[in-house]
Order: C-alpha cells, then structure tokens, then sequence
C-alpha cells in the first residue's frame, strides 16, 4: 500500500460491503450449464425478465458509422439528448418538450452521481438520503468529490411501515448541522429501492420545499420508473410537478440499467437544473463519457416508440406475474417469514426477524452468512442502512429457470441457521 498516495489507500478502505459482495459474485456466478455451482445471485438488481426480447432488438440495431472512431462529445451527442427529450416527454407522459442544453449523458448513474457530487459539493459536504437505501450511493458520492451520504431513517421501520416524510430531512439535517457538517443536497430514489414504494408529488413536494428553504439541491432517481407492477396507476415523474420553487437546484437523473436491463451499457442521464451545472461537468465528463457507438445505439432504441410500449407492458407483466410467484413461495417457506408488499422495481423486501435467534444485527450477518454459504447471495438490510435487524432485499427478477435452485439453497441456508449454536458473549 506504500505505492498508493493517501486518497488511494482511503479508496481501497472505503468501499462499501454491498460492492465487495458484488465483486465475489462476479467472479462466480451461477449458470445452470456453465457454472452449476456458482453463486446464485439474488442481490444485484438486474431484470432478466426480457432478456431474449432485448437481445433480439440490440442485434437489429446496426449504427456503425465512421464518426464512431473519434472522440465523443462530452457533454453526450445532440442526437440523443434530443431523442431522450422525445422519450420522456412521451413515455414519462410530459406535458412540455425538455432543453436538450440541460441534459448530460455519462456512463450509468455511478457516473452522473458521482458527477454532480462534484460540481455541487464540496470536500466535507454531505447529502442526506432515507434509509435504508442503495448505499452504492455512499461510494458514488465520496469518489470524486469525498463528500458523503447522511442517513435520514425512514420513519416506523420497527413496525414495517417504512414512512417517507419531510420530516426524516428536517431532522436529518439539524443532526449533520450538530454534528459539524455542512449539508449540500437530498437525494431522492423514487420507486425507491429497497422497499418498491412510489412516492406522490404530494409526497415529494413537502420535501423540495423544505430543500428550497435551505438553499439544497435535489437529486430525484427515478431509475426504475417504467418498473412497476401492472395494478399501479401511471408514473408521476417530478419533471411533471406543477410546483417546484428552486428549479435550479433540482436534478432528475435516470439510466439504461433498470427499464430497459441495460446495466452494461452504462449509460445514465442527469437533467440539470440548469445548462450551467451541465457546462460546468463538461470537463470531467469527459473522463466518463460512454462511447459514441453506445450512444448511437441507445439513439436508435428509445427512438422506437411502438417497440417500447410493447416491451414496457410485457416487461411490467413479467415483474408483476414473477414478483407474485416469488414472493408466495419465500413466503410458505415458513409461516414466519413476512413480504412487505412492493408497487415497483425488483426487490422482494423480507422481514426474517423471527427467525432470528436474537434480534440483533450481529444474527443478521450469521443468517446472511448462511444463505450466502449455501449460495444465494441477497442483501442484508444492515447493508442498506436498515435501522432495524432482520430485513433482507431478495432480487426476483432473475431467469425464471433458476428459481427453483435459489429456493432449495435458500431453505438450506435456512435450516442450517436454524441448527447453529448461538454465539456466547462471555
């Protein structure tokens, strides 16, 4: 480590255990052919659901054109900026057309995050974000910028509620104000991961009030937007709000990876609160910005509208139609298992509280450690940030065909906790 300058080594120190556990899986995942006994992979949230249709559109799509070969510009190419514009006006049923000046391609959200830490952090400055919640977030933010997430706990997590209010920032930010800190942002993920809820602009709008108040800027994630379950109402996008009172400090940021299972391709897309932030994040974007060919490609497949309502209705009937089934056979695993009901996304939010044998965060991890001995990799809530012990996140939207392995692995991993000899404290 003595070759590594201070902020390497503090890198190498920071990274967060869901992306560890992430990498572990990488290196042997589970294929019912190829790798039989490879870990089974309930943990990142990637849809299989329509793999061969995917598949099927990207190879019809032939781009290739000489300007591929040169440099790309950075702030992401005019014609996909304009085709995104379309898209969202269309498909996130907008009631105006957006500036293309205002948008910013990078590579997946982990690029677009981590961009905008930059440009409205500074080093020290914190973001405050419910939890539980993805805390990828946390290396996101601190990569670049060493800025940090500031948890704001989700109200009633004892009862299962999982409440998303003003409140939870309010006190959040007079807890970081307390503590030194100098809070610069919300961010909001909505549907929100873990917990497949999807908040109103009655919800959210209490929230960019309050942000306004205090001069912060905004992050809504509305990643998994095209992701819900067939009986959910549409979509209500914040780009539609009747209301927003710092519209300069308030940022939407969506990607390829979740409605359209793209997380390879990376690519992610912030729309500013302003052309300035976008001209400011221009030199660094540079760093990051995904291929011209990629961009292209994305081009030509959110310009497909008719294929896109296909995929969009056939996708959310496969995640209702899997979540169901999923979902009813964790559940008569055992009696005591409890499914917190979800509206959109992948998740499968469990509370496996009473199977515990002590409610604490330190049976959590042996549980974990259990199911992931036997294979199944899934996320313990501790790692998201959950205030209460016992809550797992369990990726449904895998091959159809690999269930029945989680399932058998997943009652072993079970049993075996069940059997263990707790750990004395003496």
């Amino acid at each position: 480590m003595d070759t590594l300058s201070i902020r390497g080594q503090n890198m190498s120190k920071n990274v967060t255990q869901i992306l560890k556990n992430f990498l572990l899986v990488l290196k042997n995942p589970y294929d019912e052919e190829s790798n039989p006994n490879g870990i089974c992979n309930c943990g990142v949230a990637d849809n299989y659901l329509c793999e061969n249709e995917l598949i099927s559109k990207l190879q019809s799509i032939q781009v290739w054109q000489k300007s591929h070969m040169y440099y790309p510009y950075s702030q992401g190419l005019l014609s996909l900026r304009k085709a995104l514009c379309t898209f969202f006006r269309k498909h996130f049923e907008l009631n105006y057309q957006l500036d293309p000046d205002r948008m910013m391609i990078s590579s997946g959200l982990t690029g677009i995050i981590s961009l905008l830490s930059y440009v409205i952090g500074d080093r020290d400055d914190v973001f405050l974000i419910s939890s539980p919640y993805y805390t990828a977030f946390d290396h996101d933010i601190s990569a670049f910028s060493n800025c940090a997430t500031y948890r704001c706990p989700l109200l009633e997590q004892d009862t299962g509620k999982f409440i998303f209010s003003v409140e939870i920032f309010k006190r959040g930010y007079d807890d970081a104000v307390a503590n030194g800190l100098r809070p610069r942002g919300i961010i909001i993920i909505n549907p929100s991961n873990p917990t497949g809820d999807i908040y109103d602009e009655q919800t959210v709008q209490p929230v960019l009030d309050f942000a306004a108040e205090k001069k912060l800027h905004v992050i809504i994630d509305e990643i998994y937007a095209l992701s819900l379950f067939e009986d959910q109402k549409p979509f209500q996008s914040m780009l539609n709000y009747s209301s927003i009172i710092d519209p300069k400090r308030t940022h939407f940021v969506w990607s390829l990876s979740k409605d359209f299972a793209l997380s390879g391709v990376r690519l992610g897309v912030v729309y500013a609160g302003s052309s300035e932030l976008c001209s400011s994040a221009n030199a660094i974007n540079f760093i990051q910005i995904p291929s011209n060919i990629v961009q292209e490609i994305a081009t030509t497949l959110i310009s497909d509208h008719q294929w896109i309502d296909s995929y969009t209705k056939l996708n959310r009937s496969r995640l209702t139609r899997q979540y169901e089934k999923f979902k009813k056979t964790i559940e008569n695993i055992d009696n005591r298992i409890y499914i917190r009901p979800a509206k959109a996304g992948f998740f499968i939010w469990a509370d496996l509280r009473l199977l515990l044998h002590e409610i604490t965060f330190e049976e959590e991890i042996r549980l974990f450690q259990s199911i992931f001995e036997h294979g199944v990799y899934l996320v313990a809530g501790s790692f998201l940030g959950c205030t209460q012990p016992g809550w797992f996140r369990i990726i449904f939207s895998i091959r159809e065909t690999w269930i029945d392995e989680v399932i058998k692995r997943f009652k072993l991993g079970l049993d075996a906790y069940q059997h263990s000899i707790v750990p004395s404290n003496v």
